[in-house]
């Protein structure tokens, strides 16, 4: 599939603020499953923006502005191709020794642990207890955890909040994408399974009942070898096909959030996300 992306953060301020200093995640990533062919991010007031990859190797850009000022805009347009599967087969058996004997698991240390926002607390414990172990599926493991948050979880934007940790999570029973991949990637990792979160956009065809369409969109992936990285949206309950564009992929959303920054200056400010994922045929 073929996908351009406009994703625009806004900031107002009740009164002028000086020295912004803000870091994006906003560009999508290049790898087998997809490739970025064109991406432009524009900053208003103007600001010289610097690139690079940060340490999970994803694309990321930070810029500052010092004058004062009581507004910033940070648009970023992005065009993309998917190359995965519409439909994915769900993985086979994979099983705890073929994990074990894996010449990358070492490499994988920062998704095998806590994090600040994926902490093994009673709460998260005491729901993993009620999954059970795992057995020597590892792969079925994952997917029934992602079902089961999606079908115990109730999707409500007001529940929780961008801090939010898994335990409050579990405890409230609802929540959004970026609570329910936390909570899937706990799972997996107190289960021994290497887990990430990812960032990005899920787009949604006409009729499709799709959850968190409308914003930024969070899933996560494991590490099922001789897989790789396999994907799953617990929030939707389905594989990740050629309708998920990633963006990046760190240990929680503290890693990999699209837009954070800070600023001097004693104001409160006004926060609004504008997000649109269109699709394209061949011939446009």
């Amino acid at each position: 599939m073929l996908y351009t992306i406009d994703h625009e953060t806004a900031y107002s301020y009740s009164q002028r603020v000086r020295e912004s200093y803000t870091v994006c995640h906003l560009q999508p990533m290049s790898d087998i499953t997809q490739y970025c062919t064109g991406f432009d991010l524009r900053i208003e007031p103007h600001a010289q923006i610097f690139f690079y990859r940060d340490r999970f190797g994803n694309e990321a850009q930070h810029f500052s502005y010092l004058p004062n000022h009581d507004a910033l805009k940070i648009s970023a347009r992005s065009s993309v191709v998917t190359a995965r599967p519409s439909a994915p087969e769900p993985p086979r058996s994979v099983h705890r020794e073929v994990l074990a004997m894996d010449p990358l698991l070492p490499e994988l240390y920062d998704y095998l642990h806590e994090s600040a926002y994926t902490t093994f607390g009673p709460a998260l414990r005491e729901f993993a207890a009620w999954l059970g172990e795992p057995s020597d599926d590892l792969a079925g493991y994952f997917i029934r955890a992602g079902e089961a948050i999606h079908e115990l979880f109730r999707y409500d934007r007001d529940a929780t909040g961008v801090h939010t940790t898994v335990d409050e999570a579990v405890e409230l029973r609802s929540g959004v994408c970026q609570d329910f991949a936390h909570l899937l990637v706990a799972l997996a990792r107190l289960q021994n399974i290497p887990a990430r979160y990812v960032s990005g956009y899920i787009h949604t065809r006409s009729g499709d009942d799709v959850l968190g369409a409308e914003a930024s969109h969070a899933w996560c992936e494991a590490y099922l070898p001789p897989y790789g990285w396999v994907g799953y949206d617990p929030t939707n309950a389905r594989l990740i096909n050629d309708e998920f564009v990633k963006i990046a992929v760190g240990r929680d959303y503290r890693d990999v959030s699209p837009v954070r920054g800070v600023y001097k200056g004693a104001s409160q400010g006004l926060l609004s996300v504008n997000v649109a994922v269109e699709a394209l045929t061949t011939t446009q």
